[in-house]
């Protein structure tokens, strides 16, 4: 597995476990990432920091 790969999963985990597998959602046509009342860029979740999953801090 990418190192990227593995950072996207954690993040995604990372936010279905706290936000609620009900709140979070992949919009694949859209390649939005949604929760709640936002959502971000799917290449997000492969940024080390996007959650506290892989902070790098």
């Amino acid at each position: 597995m990418t190192e990227e790969a593995e950072t996207a999963l954690k993040n995604y985990d990372w936010m279905v476990r706290h936000r609620g597998p009900e709140h979070v959602e992949l919009d694949w046509g859209s390649r939005t990432l949604v929760w709640g009342g936002g959502g971000s860029d799917l290449e997000d979740l492969c940024r080390p920091g996007f959650t506290p999953a892989t902070d790098v801090g």
